[in-house]
């Protein structure tokens, strides 16, 4: 795991040192780089595998193939000694120089050959040729920035700030978006020039010609054949999910789970247990009782009752949190952008990366097998179309939702309501913006940007549908975003077996029938749960571990949120409408905590502008 900055087309070690130094938190064991009059490549190490000899960039036995990579390749054991009774030579046990031999026998198909989480630069010094290539889900980040014919890149936005007479200006149309998304969108940043690669794509840089960008790879939501049973697919859950974990488990250094008490995380523990030879570190860590939530007790007495089943080294501890305001702007600053999606794992990552170097995590079971609001109501809305239609009462089946509520957000196109889920819709922007603003920003329309994202699905159900779209632009551009930038902030590396591509590959093609179930989500992971955990903790109702920020916004910080969206502040700028912005907070705090997250968007917008433009 390491953070890793470039420059192809040209030799200017010089500024890539700078790139480098401010990614120390991703890499604090080790810096390195290469590099000739065409290309410099560096890293920042975290060492996890071959924790003497894996210092990178690294080359193949020719010198001519460079690699740096910020990610782990869990497959790396088979591929070298695939690799060396081809004939190849290795100097390290590191899984980078797998990928320089890779490279030099497949070329740019080297990519199809990795399992892991990655991103990968290799310089080609035969072709004078570089490559840019992310992971296919998108866990581990890529920013570049093409400037007079040279290709800059690095894994945080912050590295590429720091090429002399970068202008710091701020791109409309993602700031667009983000007031809609909470985050912006690949492969747009806020930064005007400056791009993120986007999930499953590889760039090809060539100097004198530009760089040329491809997908290889798209996740697959087309439904299974027919007829496969429920115990069938249970035991096949097991199965590929046992092979994800026990990839998770090669390390040199010590590695901890997340245990939050749920189904997710209770589950990888339990299957870990089965594989490892070594006793398990869990994690459960609880907010104090003035930042926190109802029903975290249940938590962690489940987390605790899985310890004890497993035989865990168990680690519980409690995050309290007493300057909120004082941490906001180290925490936007993780992301080098504007984000007012999930932040806890700020905190759970500071306290965590005391013990290990490595964690487990639960992320993306929601995305695969159905749980936000966005997964539980696609069914009801379908079905309420239909009973509007055809007045048949088989269809009325909405579940917990009320008709009332169905009937407010839905529509014939899934895309479409959809995007009423968004924090601001265009027609409420046209009334933030200052004129100025809302001129240059017309032609760009959350409708149609939203819409994209619906184009050319596999999927065939309402649910998989979204979960299928959501696989596009919430799992990599907010999800694993907070999930990346917030652990390595503090050196923790975070693994996720259901994110395993083999696994994916499997799980996203359940029929959405399966996955939610007369109302019950998770239906056919919770059956393959069942057979580790008793019933009462599969199928408790169990609360995600998110800070109640907006509820912070409406009882503590009051004085705070006033001073940051306040007329100078929001002059300071020029993008909204003071009198807009006023409003809005009067009616906050009048009583209207429907507004809690436009307030909360604009909020760690305006932290952010004064962090790193003002």
């Amino acid at each position: 795991m390491c953070g890793i900055a470039g420059i192809f087309g040209a030799e200017e070690t010089e500024i890539l040192r700078d790139m480098l130094k401010v990614l120390r938190h991703r890499g604090p064991d080790d810096e390195y780089y290469v590099g000739d009059r065409n290309f410099c490549l560096g890293a920042r190490r975290l060492s996890i595998i071959d924790i003497e000899g894996g210092r990178q960039p690294l080359s193949g036995e020719s010198g001519q193939v460079w690699v740096a990579q910020n990610g782990e390749i869990y497959n790396f054991p088979e591929e070298r000694k695939r690799l060396s009774e081809a004939g190849h030579i290795f100097r390290t046990r590191s899984d980078t120089e797998v990928i320089a031999h890779l490279y030099e026998e497949q070329g740019e198909e080297f990519v199809h050959f990795l399992k892991g989480m990655f991103a990968v630069a290799v310089w080609d010094g035969k072709k004078k040729e570089g490559v840019l290539v992310r992971d296919r889900v998108g866990k581990k980040p890529l920013y570049y920035t093409l400037r007079n014919g040279v290709l800059y890149f690095a894994s945080e936005i912050k590295s590429l700030l720091k090429i002399p007479g970068f202008n710091r200006e701020v791109n409309t149309e993602a700031l667009h978006y983000y007031l809609s998304y909470k985050n912006v969108p690949c492969p747009l940043s806020i930064f005007r020039g400056i791009y993120q690669l986007t999930p499953g794509s590889l760039l090809r840089y060539k100097p004198g010609r530009g760089i040329e960008i491809r997908k290889y790879w798209r996740a697959d939501f087309s439904p299974l054949e027919s007829g496969i049973s429920e115990d069938e697919l249970t035991n096949n859950i097991i199965s590929h999910l046992l092979k994800a974990v026990e990839r998770r488990l090669i390390s040199d250094v010590e590695i901890g789970f997340l245990l939050s008490g749920g189904i997710d995380s209770s589950l990888l523990v339990a299957l870990a247990s089965q594989v490892s030879s070594k006793k398990l570190r869990t994690f459960t860590l609880a907010y104090s009782g003035d930042a926190s939530t109802p029903g975290k007790m249940m938590d962690r007495e489940c987390a605790g009752k899985v310890s004890g089943m497993y035989g865990t080294q168990h680690y519980e501890e409690i995050i309290r949190i007493s300057n909120f305001e004082e941490e906001l702007p180290k925490i936007i600053s993780c992301f080098d952008e504007p984000f007012s999606g999930v932040i806890s794992p700020y905190f759970l990552a500071r306290l965590i990366a005391r013990h290990v170097k490595v964690a487990v995590s639960g992320d993306g079971s929601d995305e695969l097998f159905g749980s936000y609001l966005t997964h539980r109501i696609a069914f009801p809305i379908s079905n309420y179309l239909l009973f509007k239609k055809t007045r048949d009462e088989r269809y009325r089946e909405f579940y917990s939702f009320d008709e009332k509520f169905l009937a407010q957000k839905a529509e014939e196109e899934d895309w479409k309501w959809r995007s009423k889920f968004c924090v601001f819709t265009d027609e409420e922007k046209e009334c933030l913006y200052s004129g100025g603003i809302r001129s240059e920003i017309g032609g760009h329309r959350l409708s149609e940007h939203m819409g994209g994202y619906f184009g050319n699905m596999t999927a065939k159900d309402p649910l998989n549908r979204i979960l299928e779209a959501e696989f596009k632009f919430q799992l990599p551009d907010q999800v694993l975003t907070f999930g990346d930038r917030l652990s390595m902030a503090h050196s923790l590396e975070v693994r996720n077996p259901y994110l395993d591509h083999e696994f994916v590959a499997f799980a996203a093609r359940i029929p959405g029938r399966l996955k939610m179930k007369g109302g019950e989500t998770k239906h056919i992971l919770k059956k393959a749960a069942l057979k580790f955990l008793p019933e009462d903790m599969v199928f408790r109702q169990k609360e995600g571990f998110i800070m109640p920020v907006e509820e912070w916004l409406f009882d503590k910080m009051e004085g705070y949120v006033r001073s940051m969206l306040s007329e100078k502040k929001i002059s300071s700028h020029g993008f909204f409408s003071r009198e807009y912005i006023s409003t809005l907070l009067n009616e906050f705090y009048g009583g209207k905590r429907e507004h809690s997250r436009k307030i909360n968007t604009l909020l760690m917008f305006q932290v952010w502008y004064d962090g790193y433009i003002a």
